[in-house]
């Protein structure tokens, strides 16, 4: 497998091999602006799993004006998963993706490109056919596109029509996206620039490693099987997603938005990293306990753990993902991505750490004291 490291225009081939998935890293606050309106007006999100806290959303959500907030929502779609689309389809501007330019190339891009771009990305399809009729107006291609979809998203059909058949679609995403940014993200973008370009240039400069590698340590345990025919992989650090993550494919681009890592998020020196909290806090429950007592003699699926526990598949499904978000479990996400066979396994090295750590904070606490 041969993999190559670009930021920007700078290219660093390695090797030569059969299959080739370029490794790019991308530091711009223009996606962080667009995750922002996703994760902030997403009425699926939950918003006592990101560190920045319900506190924070709440105070987005009263920064912004009434009428942005409804533009949002109504160009977000259902659970505003549209902005998400928007965010990827913002990978294909020009660099520098410096926000402003990002915007101007946005508010110029032929409208029925965008709308292809979100009728494919909504629809999770790889017929073209289907998505260019759905995109040229033919709501029964829609639906056969959208197929099992819609039962658990009839609004997303709704969504869709209007998609289609309206004119000026780049100029409405780009107002609310220079809008939303002047108004409200300009007052966090500094402090959430420093971050992003300090994890961005972490990975610039860290030893090459496989895509699958790659994923799997931004991540903190997300085992991803990069299906066949992706040739390009993109890492986007983002503060606001933090510490969790969200990896899309389409058309042969796997793109990683990837919660920050403490170290690059600047604190109370005297406080404990929120990694350390994470890890305490996913060990401080008797059911999460058990589900890394049952990982420890191998991988197991949700299916097995809810078994064990006796519990909603929603309930350990939550529990999992504290235990994931700690870096103390992986998943594993096959290629054809199935819910039904998608495992958990145990992270041991992260597991055997968490002591050490303990231990390091403790130590640096009792040395500050004596210095005092």
């Amino acid at each position: 497998m041969t993999e190559s490291v670009i930021h920007s225009e700078r290219v660093r081939d390695l090797t030569s091999a059969r299959r080739r998935i370029s490794i790019e890293v991308e530091s711009s606050a223009v996606y962080e602006v667009a995750l922002t309106m996703w994760a902030v007006f997403s009425q699926k999100a939950t918003n006592a799993a990101y560190d920045l806290g319900s506190d924070w959303i709440e105070k987005v959500k009263s920064q912004t004006n009434d009428d942005l907030a409804q533009r949002i929502v109504a160009l977000g779609g259902p659970w505003c998963s549209t902005w998400m689309a928007v965010a990827s389809f913002l990978l294909s501007a020009p660099h520098p993706h410096d926000p402003d330019r990002v915007f101007d190339w946005l508010s110029n891009v032929d409208n029925n490109r965008l709308r292809r771009w979100i009728v494919e990305y909504s629809s999770h399809s790889e017929n073209q056919a289907l998505i260019e009729q759905a995109a040229e107006g033919d709501l029964d291609a829609a639906v056969e596109l959208l197929g099992d979809q819609i039962e658990k998203e009839p609004e997303l059909i709704d969504h869709l029509e209007w998609i289609v058949n309206t004119e000026d679609l780049p100029d409405r995403y780009t107002a609310a996206l220079r809008e939303f940014r002047a108004e409200v993200f300009s007052a966090y973008e500094d402090e959430f620039a420093g971050a992003i370009g300090r994890a961005a240039a972490a990975q610039i400069a860290a030893p090459t490693k496989s895509a699958k590698e790659v994923i799997e340590e931004v991540t903190s345990g997300i085992d991803f099987e990069i299906p066949h025919g992706v040739t390009r992989v993109v890492l986007i650090p983002s503060m606001v997603t933090r510490p969790l993550s969200v990896i899309d494919l389409n058309r042969g681009t796997l793109v990683v938005f990837y919660g920050i890592a403490d170290e690059f998020v600047d604190s109370d020196p005297d406080a404990p990293p929120s990694w350390l909290v994470r890890t305490y806090k996913a060990l401080g429950d008797e059911r999460r306990l058990r589900i890394i007592r049952r990982l420890s003699e191998g991988p197991a699926s949700l299916d097995d753990l809810t078994e064990m526990l006796g519990l909603s598949k929603s309930t350990v499904h939550h529990h999992a993902a504290l235990l994931r978000g700690a870096g103390l479990i992986r998943i594993h996400i096959p290629e054809d991505k199935s819910s039904t066979k998608k495992s958990y396994s145990l992270r041991e090295h992260s597991l055997a750490g968490a002591r050490e750590f303990l231990d390091s904070y403790l130590t640096i606490t009792k040395e500050q004291q004596s210095v005092l």
